[in-house]
C-alpha cells in the first residue's frame, strides 16, 4: 500500500495549518502531514510546539539554501523533506485554506495515483471574478501551444498530489523549479511536456484568502513568466513528448452555484486602477492602440465604454505574441494589459459562475482556433517541426 505524505504551505496563517492537519490525518489516506512554514519567529514557535509524531513543522528554507522568498520555497522545501522520508506520493494544499470538509477531499487526490494516473490536480467552485491569471493567463496558452492539454481547468490551484518518480524528475532534470509563485505553472506545465498523464478531479467550494487584481501583480509576473519561459523550453527541444489529454476524475462533489458577491468590487478596482494604467505605454502589437487608448480614460464610465473593445479575440492574439515576443523589460506592460482584459471580462461578460466557466473556456478554444487560424497548429502537433520564438536580451 502506499505511503501518502501531505505538505501544507503555510506563511503567517496563524494556527490554521494544524487544524487542516488534524482533518487530513482523520481521513486515513495521509500518513505523514508536513508543514512548510515561511512564518515569522513568534508564530513559527507556536505552530513547533504543535509537532507530533506524524505531524512535522520545518521552516521553509530547511532544506532550500537562498536569500529569496516565495511559495516556490515552501513547496520544494516540503518535497526535498518528503522525498528524504520515502513516500510515494507527495500532495500540497496550501495553508489558508479554511473550508470544513477538507477531509474528503484525499481520497479522490490520491487514490487516482495508484491507477494511471500520475498528478492529480483539484478544481473548485470559484467566484466569477476570481482565478483571473488562470482564465486570461495560464489555461488561454496552455490551449495555443500545448492543445492537448486545453481542457484543463485549474492548472495553477495549489491543491494537487503526484508520484514521486514525477516530482524526482520535473524537478531534478531540466530546468529547475522556480522559488516564486510561478511554481504551480511549472509543475502543470512541465509534467504536461515530460509526457505524464494529469488528471483532475472537481472537489467543490474552496475557502481561503481573498486577492483583489491590485494584489496579484507579483503573482501575475512570476506565473506569466514562468508559463512563457516553460513554453519556449519545451519547443527548444529536439524532439518533443507528445502531449497526453487531461483525464477527468469523477467526483461525488455538487457543483457550487453560491458565491460571495462582495469578493471583488469590480467598479472600485477600476476607479484605483486609472492612475496606474496611465503607464501604459506602445507595444507596436496587434490592437494594442486599443490598450493605448485606455489611457486616456479619467472616470469609470470612460474605461468601462473604451473596454468593451478588448474582447476574447483581441486579448487571444495579444497573448500570443506577448508569448511570442516575450521580453522581461515589458512586465509591467503585460501586467497592465491582462488587468485591462480581467476588468473588461467581468464588466462586460459575466454575471454568474456559469457565465464565467463558459467565457473561460470559450476563450481557450479561441486560442486554439487562432493557432490553427495562422498555421501553427501543424507545428504544435508534430514534434519534430520547430516553432519559433523573437529573443530579446532586454
Amino acid at each position: 500500500m502506499s505511503k501518502n505524505c501531505l505538505i501544507i504551505i503555510s506563511k503567517n496563517e496563524g494556527m490554521n495549518p494544524i487544524s487542516t492537519a488534524d482533518q487530513a490525518l482523520k481521513s486515513d489516506i495521509i500518513d505523514k502531514v508536513i508543514i512548510s512554514d515561511g512564518s515569522n519567529n513568534e508564530t513559527f514557535k507556536r505552530l513547533k510546539e504543535k509537532q507530533t509524531k506524524n505531524v512535522e513543522i520545518i521552516q521553509e528554507k530547511k532544506f532550500v539554501n537562498t536569500s529569496e522568498i516565495g511559495k516556490g520555497i515552501g513547496m520544494i522545501n516540503g518535497s526535498l523533506a518528503a522525498l528524504k522520508q520515502g513516500y510515494d506520493n507527495i500532495g500540497y494544499i496550501d495553508g489558508d485554506i479554511t473550508s470544513p470538509n477538507i477531509n474528503k477531499w484525499f481520497q479522490f487526490l490520491f487514490d487516482p495515483l495508484d491507477e494511471n494516473i500520475d498528478i492529480v490536480k483539484a478544481s473548485f467552485s470559484r467566484n466569477p471574478t476570481d482565478g483571473q491569471i488562470t482564465r486570461h493567463i495560464i489555461k488561454p496558452i496552455i490551449a495555443m501551444f500545448l492543445p492537448n492539454a486545453w481542457e484543463i481547468d485549474q492548472p495553477i490551484g495549489g491543491e494537487l498530489a503526484l508520484k514521486k518518480e514525477v516530482l524526482k524528475e520535473i524537478f531534478s532534470k531540466g530546468d529547475p523549479p522556480p522559488y516564486g509563485w510561478g511554481i504551480d505553472a511549472f509543475i502543470t506545465i512541465k509534467s504536461l511536456i515530460y509526457g505524464y498523464t494529469i488528471g483532475e478531479v472537481y472537489l467543490g467550494k474552496k475557502m481561503h484568502n481573498k486577492k483583489t487584481l491590485t494584489h496579484l501583480n507579483k503573482m501575475f509576473i512570476e506565473c506569466f513568466q514562468e508559463a512563457v519561459h516553460m513554453i519556449h523550453y519545451f519547443y527548444s527541444i529536439p524532439v518533443r513528448k507528445k502531449i497526453k489529454p487531461i483525464v477527468g476524475i469523477p467526483s461525488p462533489f455538487k457543483k457550487n452555484t453560491c458565491f460571495d458577491s462582495g469578493y471583488m468590487d469590480v467598479k472600485k478596482e477600476v476607479i484605483r486602477s486609472l492612475d496606474l494604467f496611465s503607464l501604459i505605454k506602445r507595444m507596436y502589437l496587434p490592437h494594442d492602440d486599443i490598450f493605448f487608448d485606455i489611457k486616456n480614460a479619467n472616470d469609470f464610465d470612460s474605461f468601462y465604454k473604451k473596454s468593451r473593445l478588448v474582447n476574447n479575440h483581441i486579448w487571444v492574439e495579444m497573448l500570443y505574441w506577448f508569448v511570442k515576443k516575450y521580453s522581461p523589460a515589458y512586465l509591467d506592460q503585460y501586467y497592465l494589459r491582462w488587468k485591462i482584459r480581467a476588468l473588461s471580462y467581468c464588466l462586460h461578460e459575466i454575471n454568474t459562475i456559469e457565465q464565467a466557466e463558459n467565457r473561460t473556456t470559450f476563450q481557450a478554444k479561441t486560442a486554439i482556433d487562432f493557432i490553427t487560424k495562422i498555421g501553427e497548429r501543424k507545428h504544435i502537433e508534430n514534434s519534430a517541426k520547430k516553432l519559433y520564438f523573437y529573443r530579446r536580451s532586454n
